[in-house]
């Protein structure tokens, strides 16, 4: 993947990340409105890096929250389902309240520690959680440190 300016989201440049992260093109054509809608939502909601880090960092933020986006918005071309397809298999229409922290049947018990971030993660982060894209975001985010607003 070669981006044209790694220095700032573009068009061109989270076109190509999408297509690189498997969504065909057939699904999704290189004019569809939904890769703008994605972008500039993203753009939107992105935390902006500090001076001292690398912009590539937060071009890379910025796609994969926007993918993250264009999963949840973009519909199908006539005869194709891959964006039904993934937002059944990601859960993406479905409510999750929270992470699972224990789980057990007959035969088998689960415990997981959750850490104290989990507990203050917004409806908006919860669904971000569901898709890698969203936990690529997510990770970013919470670099910012455990007081920002809505990854705290």
């Amino acid at each position: 993947m070669a981006f044209v300016d790694p220095s700032t989201p573009n068009l061109a440049d989270f076109t190509l990340f999408v297509y690189e992260q498997g969504v065909p093109e057939a699904d999704l054509p290189d004019d569809s409105p939904y890769l703008q809608w994605s972008l500039t939502t993203a753009e939107a909601k992105a935390l902006n890096a500090p001076p001292p880090i690398p912009s590539i960092i937060y071009v890379l933020a910025v796609y994969n929250l926007g993918m993250h986006t264009l999963l949840k918005i973009a519909q199908d071309q006539s005869n194709q389902t891959f964006f039904s397809d993934i937002r059944k298999g990601f859960k993406l229409l479905s409510f999750i309240s929270g992470p699972v922290v224990t789980s057990a049947d007959q035969g088998t018990s689960n415990t997981l520690l959750a850490p104290d971030f989990l507990k203050g993660l917004t409806m908006a982060d919860l669904d971000l959680l569901k898709t890698p894209w969203g936990q690529s975001y997510l990770a970013y985010a919470q670099s910012f440190g455990p007081n920002v607003v809505g990854v705290s």
